[in-house]
């Protein structure tokens, strides 16, 4: 899951290029010095989008543990789990079904002077709570390889 960019930096890549559309979760980095806000670089791409927004978490907002919780389910659930960013950019929800595990990603941007939006879902499917617990761990690598920044 953890890949490398051009400058050797670590990233996350959730999907297969070559099948569709994959998201690029890079190293967040602390824009405030100690604060515990962290901005975090994510991408979508695919053949007809190409998208990206600096999603803002305060320390990771839960999200190690809401995969690593994903994983620790061996039940289907009645509702979606559900994940957020601290200010929105970013949404998670998971649904188990057949022991197989859908998570749909949604991600928005609201252009505050011209009042516009746009807003950019995908799905994919997993084999279940291994695949959540290598999400845990990925996404575990990627904050603790962030830069500490200062604006």
């Amino acid at each position: 899951m953890i890949i490398r960019d051009a400058r050797g930096g670590p990233l996350l890549r959730v999907g297969n290029p070559g099948q569709g559309v994959h998201l690029l979760f890079s190293a967040p980095e602390r824009p405030y010095g100690d604060d515990p806000a962290l901005d975090m670089p994510v991408r979508v791409k695919g053949v007809w989008v190409d998208v990206s927004e600096l999603v803002r978490t305060l320390d990771g907002d839960g999200l190690v543990e809401f995969f690593a919780s994903l994983a620790g389910e061996s039940s289907s659930w009645s509702e979606a789990a559900i994940w957020k960013s601290s200010e929105g950019q970013l949404k998670i929800s998971a649904q188990r079904s057949d022991g197989r595990i859908t998570l749909t990603w949604g991600m928005w941007r609201t252009v505050a002077e011209s009042e516009s939006a746009w807003y950019f879902e995908t799905v994919t499917s997993h084999g279940g709570r291994r695949e959540m617990r290598v999400f845990s761990e990925s996404f575990r690598t990627l904050f603790s390889a962030r830069s500490e920044s200062v604006a």
